[in-house]
């Protein structure tokens, strides 16, 4: 019986909410299924978890820089060891962090790690200090993932472009139960009735937790402006949630003197009968991976006005489906009265939103998810990534950032001096044809002028870097994707053997002393063929290349300083008593 094992930070507002579907088909498949996550219930008693056979409550914090993130590495890592599963499937942040880090050695001996991203924390308009800490332990811990699920087309974007798991897929989110929020769950006119709602009343709502990024305060705002221009009138908005800014948002409806009009109902297990009760949805979130609370709504065929953020955008096809409007009190208010007095429109937008969200029906995702879990996933032969190279690597992304390069860019790397016979040139040359690549190159010499003639000809000047001579190339090589290596001729280059060493993926032309290094790479090319470097960048770009840095760092074994040192040693000795 093939054994999995779900991980995630904690069990109530998590596992209990979005996995039961899939443990229960998971169970129906015959798989025996263990569950690794913090019991968050207030009574620890409530733990109980359907079709689970295993549970462990492992200590997570929230917050990975937290020291009981230790205490629960440890614990995790025993559960992994000791379970011989077959796979590995985590979630959430700190618990796919983790997970991946401690399953090491289990993905060793045949397991394999699944990682379904619930929309990372670094995406398009994301605070700069996301980019910072979250991007390159993403990027690094990929290399520990056999399967990685996206749920937003933005995020999967991304990590096909930058991150190297061994497969990348894209599933619809987690799925939602369409017939438990189809139309007309409920009587309309009793839900409406228990909040004192009267029958002409146009009634909106949110769902989410009352935290800085749901944004519940740009639609308070936007009432507040509607009041003003004395447009309030019957208009009623129902929050559903709970969270830190309960007291405050109230607050701000008092001030704005809309609290008759404003209605905090806090948690709800009601949520389809209420969306059934409300005329159209409003979703003005700053950051969602796939956003359930929208999904349930359209499938409700409730109209929605929502903000253009990943996720959202992935539902709402403005002007078809929904609205997607500007993050500001204004342009909320314009389309609340917009919707308000358009019956026709409403109704065409509730129409299409029903037809949008059937792709995203739970039993279309479990196919989705039961297909990739029976699919034969290739093994990864990576070796370990430790805790310390991800704290590092926040130092790497700073480097970038210095140097002004995007941080999600694809970074080449070349060191040596700038001469003829480096051959740099050939790289700067194919650097048109590599989009949302940079090239930086550490070294000095007379072609350097030269080099950035050619780089601004050519409409690359943006994209090429060059640093001089630099003591802290070892950041370099941390910092980049692709080590390249043009030269003409070589003995042994020692730049060459400092990328493999540091793990890169080694791109370079053919000559005696990269035949000693790279043999039997496919990543070599003739440094004059500017087509065939072109061919070799972009399948090191587009492909999965960690075949080629394993067996480069088990080759490089031989030309270890010990092992060097060694052979001299006995040369000597063999010598002195010949």
């Amino acid at each position: 019986m093939p054994r999995v094992l779900y991980v995630a930070t904690v069990v109530k507002t998590h596992i209990m909410e979005f996995h039961i579907p899939y443990l229960k088909m998971l169970k129906e498949m015959g798989w025996e299924t263990a569950v690794a996550a913090r019991n968050d219930f207030d009574d620890p008693a409530d733990c109980v978890i359907p079709y689970c056979d295993h549970y462990f409550d492992i200590p997570f914090e929230r917050n990975p820089f937290k020291p009981g993130n230790i205490k629960a590495y440890k614990e995790l890592k025993k559960v992994i060891d000791e379970g011989n599963y077959d796979i590995i499937h985590c979630h959430t942040p700190v618990g796919a962090m983790l997970t991946r880090l401690a399953a090491q050695d289990a993905r060793k001996k045949g397991s394999k790690v699944f990682y379904t991203a619930h929309g990372f924390h670094f995406y398009k308009g994301a605070p700069l200090i996301n980019w910072l800490a979250y991007y390159p332990v993403e990027k690094y811990l990929a290399r520990k993932t056999d399967v990685l699920i996206t749920i937003n087309k933005e995020d999967y974007n991304r990590a096909k472009k930058s991150f190297k798991a061994g497969k990348i897929i894209y599933v619809p989110g987690v799925g939602i139960d369409i017939n438990k929020f189809s139309k007309r769950i409920g009587n309309r006119e009793e839900k409406r009735a228990e909040f004192g709602f009267k029958h002409d009343d146009f009634v909106l709502l949110s769902v989410g937790e009352l935290i800085t990024r749901k944004n519940h305060a740009v639609v308070l705002d936007a009432l507040g402006a509607l009041k003003k221009a004395g447009k309030l009138d019957n208009i009623q908005y129902v929050i559903c949630g709970r969270g830190v800014l309960d007291a405050e948002l109230k607050d701000k409806a008092a001030s704005l003197g809309i609290s008759n009009h404003v209605h905090f109902l806090g948690y709800r297990n009601d949520v389809s009968e209420i969306c059934n009760a409300a005329d159209i949805f409003v979703f003005m979130s700053l950051q969602e991976g796939l956003p359930v609370a929208l999904m349930e709504a359209m499938a409700c065929g409730l109209p929605a006005i929502c903000s253009n953020i990943r996720g959202n955008t992935d539902l709402i096809e403005n002007g078809k489906n929904g609205e997607i409007v500007e993050n500001t009190a204004i342009s909320v208010a314009d389309a609340i009265e917009n919707l308000q007095n358009e019956d026709a429109l409403r109704n065409r937008y509730a129409q299409a939103a029903v037809t949008t969200i059937k792709h995203f029906d739970l039993s279309s995702v479990e196919t989705e998810v039961r297909d990739i879990y029976t699919d034969e996933v290739a093994e990864i032969p990576w070796g370990g990534v430790k805790p310390e190279y991800l704290i590092a690597a926040i130092k790497y992304q700073r480097l970038k950032r210095e140097l002004g390069i995007p941080l999600d860019a694809t970074v080449l790397l070349s060191v040596g001096e700038v001469n003829v016979n480096k051959n740099h040139k050939v790289i700067i040359e194919v650097l048109p044809e590599l989009a949302d690549c940079w090239y930086v190159l550490c070294g000095r010499g007379p072609l350097m002028e030269e080099h950035r003639r050619l780089a601004e000809s050519l409409g690359v000047s943006d994209r090429f870097i060059m640093t001089g001579y630099r003591t802290d190339v070892a950041d370099f090589y941390s910092m980049a994707d692709i080590f390249v290596f043009p030269s003409y001729r070589e003995g042994l280059p020692v730049a060459l053997m400092e990328a493999m060493a540091a793990e890169l993926i080694c791109v370079a032309a053919k000559n005696r002393g990269t035949d000693d290094l790279l043999e039997g790479s496919k990543l070599r090319f003739e440094a004059t063929d500017v087509e065939d470097l072109k061919e070799k960048l972009k399948m090191t770009i587009s492909s999965d290349c960690s075949g080629e840095v394993t067996r480069n760092v088990k080759h490089l074994q031989q030309f270890d300083l010990g092992n060097t040192l060694e052979a001299v040693k006995v040369l000597y000795c063999k010598e002195i008593h010949s």
